[in-house]
């Protein structure tokens, strides 16, 4: 268990859930636009990848990432709320989330297609 007066430096986890992660922080402000970044890839995705196994691996990635942000609108969409927190998680919690959603599924049909041209060679 990490101490708070301990030296080390803890992790974002640990301190976005103890509150010493400020909203103003640069690294949460780098990580809200990076959710948003309709062209961003995933660390070490490399599109021009000649292997057919690598095309493959993104295809299942981006399948089962689809799936998460799938599930989380469906809960988020479902949930029965008071009408201002209802237009406060539509105008930001949704918004991200179905930008994540576009983004994975073009991803995803990306890597299909990219699948098909390596097993074609």
């Amino acid at each position: 268990m990490l101490n708070p007066d301990d030296k080390a430096v803890p992790s974002n986890r640990w301190l976005f859930y103890t509150g010493r992660m400020s909203p103003a922080d640069p690294r949460d402000r780098k990580a809200a636009e990076d959710q948003v970044d309709p062209d961003r890839l995933l660390e070490g995705e490399d599109p021009n990848s000649p292997q057919p196994e690598d095309a493959r691996h993104w295809v299942e990635t981006y399948r089962e990432l689809l799936g998460v942000k799938e599930r989380l609108l469906g809960t988020a969409m479902a949930q029965p709320l008071e009408e201002s927190a209802t237009r406060e998680v539509a105008s930001t919690d949704l918004v991200t989330l179905r930008a994540e959603h576009a983004r994975f599924k073009r991803r995803l049909e990306f890597w299909k297609r990219r699948a098909a041209e390596l097993e074609r060679s």
